[in-house]
């Protein structure tokens, strides 16, 4: 470095801290290496307009979470006489809140290129080439022109590794204290945050979109599986019937065969209804309605096992979001069980209010049954468990998965001995 140089950086005492020292002598070097002069003006490139454009539709994200960051914090740096801007890591100022000038003589425009070989050491370069916040104060500008005011920068990074942008502001020597740069790296700091908050809730929906693919895939093949093992156990099951009529196989052990062929039927047909609620139609549905139809459909099996309903309805009625089918079959499902479970008969009441905090419905279907042992409610949801000889372990399971797919959840409350409450909840819709 020139002795001229090296006295001025030694003579410059701008702020407390030397910390910066290291980096600014280094840029020094470069900027003698680049056979820049300490006499020339800046005379940083401008990016032509189309060209511009172009780069500014690149940096459309971060300049949108920037903006209302950098409003706020240009009340400070445009009060004081100073600008606030935000360069991409080319050194390309994308936006400058704040007018000057005395700035604008010296380049600072959007579509300016602010890297060391044409502006010297500088905030915007220089961050750029270190990484890291800086501060260059009057006399460690290389450019005498730059030495009546005080550079701030602050990198930000997309991730880990790959700087995004620098956040920067240039104010008079005169009105520039220390706490300036506290201000720019805590804004650098929420830009960023933000920034990587936005890429990873994008790379989180992008992912969720192929595994919803994937899914769409499996549930198309399970489906054609589905469809085609059950047309060979019709078959089986023609076959089976035809040997007992010939008596060529034992009736008892016939009838077993096709028992259990009724099963597998049953559990392939609760993995149509499993898939069946994913390609789900989902629409406003009264919940008085939907309990009202699922009731007409179930009190004459109700009624035959000598259970009663007892259905107490809320004075206004709400609305939820669902599909209308699998609604049913949760309804369906949840009541069909309490029927099964009171053998010697009993009473069954639905009764469901609002909630304020959160906004939901909680409906309960309470019967007067044996309840759930302590042991099993925990277990009752998980798929494939069941207490019943000819069930397949997906009612209970199935009907939580569509509750949860509606943002709502189902639970049960049981004494052993004292029957049980299933409560499904559910988010109402406003209007």
């Amino acid at each position: 470095m020139e002795e001229n140089t090296q006295v001025a950086m030694e003579s410059a005492v701008p702020y407390e801290s030397k910390s910066f020292r290291q980096p600014i002598n280094k840029s020094w070097d470069r900027c003698v290496s680049y056979g820049l002069n300490t006499q020339h003006r800046p005379k940083p490139p401008q990016i032509l307009s189309d060209k511009l454009a172009d780069i500014l539709k690149k940096h459309e994200k971060i300049l949108q979470i920037a903006h209302p960051y950098m409003k706020t914090l240009s009340t400070i740096t445009v009060k004081k006489g100073g600008i606030l801007g935000l360069s991409n890591s080319e050194g390309v100022i994308l936006h400058i809140e704040g007018n000057s000038s005395g700035l604008k003589e010296l380049g600072f425009e959007k579509g300016c290129i602010h890297l060391e070989k044409y502006m010297g050491t500088n905030a915007i370069g220089t961050c750029i080439e270190t990484g890291k916040p800086i501060i260059i104060w009057e006399e460690e500008h290389f450019f005498q022109a730059l030495r009546r005011w005080v550079g701030f920068a602050a990198p930000i990074y997309a991730d880990e590794n790959r700087l995004d942008a620098v956040l920067f502001a240039m104010i008079p020597v005169e009105n520039a204290c220390r706490t300036t740069m506290a201000i720019i790296s805590v804004g650098a700091d929420s830009i960023e945050s933000l920034l990587r908050l936005t890429k990873d809730k994008e790379c989180l929906l992008s992912m969720q979109d192929m595994m919803q693919q994937v899914q769409n895939s499996i549930i198309e093949a399970s489906s054609i599986i589905s469809h085609e093992v059950k047309n060979s156990l019709t078959n089986i099951s023609a076959y089976i019937q035809l040997l007992q009529l010939d008596k060529s196989i034992n009736h008892f052990r016939g009838e077993r065969i096709l028992r259990e062929i009724s099963r597998v039927n049953r559990l392939l047909d609760d993995f149509k209804i499993l898939s069946r609620h994913q390609q789900k139609n989902i629409t406003e549905q009264s919940l008085d309605e939907a309990l009202q139809s699922v009731l007409y459909i179930m009190r004459p099996k109700a009624e035959l096992n000598k259970v009663e309903i007892i259905y107490r309805p809320n004075k206004e009625d709400i609305s939820v979001k669902a599909d209308k089918r699998a609604l049913h079959h949760v309804f369906i499902n949840i009541i069909d069980n309490a029927i099964q479970a009171m053998e010697d008969g009993g009473s069954l009441t639905i009764e469901w209010h609002v909630q304020q905090e959160p906004h939901e419905v909680v409906i309960k279907f309470t019967d007067t049954g044996p309840g759930i042992p302590a042991d099993e409610i925990n277990q009752i949801f998980q798929i494939f468990y069941t207490t019943k000889k000819s069930g397949s372990g997906l009612g209970l399971h199935i009907c939580q998965s569509i509750i949860k797919c509606y943002g709502g959840s189902i639970e049960v409350d049981s004494i052993f001995g004292q029957g049980a409450t299933f409560i499904i909840k559910l988010p109402i819709v406003n209007h």
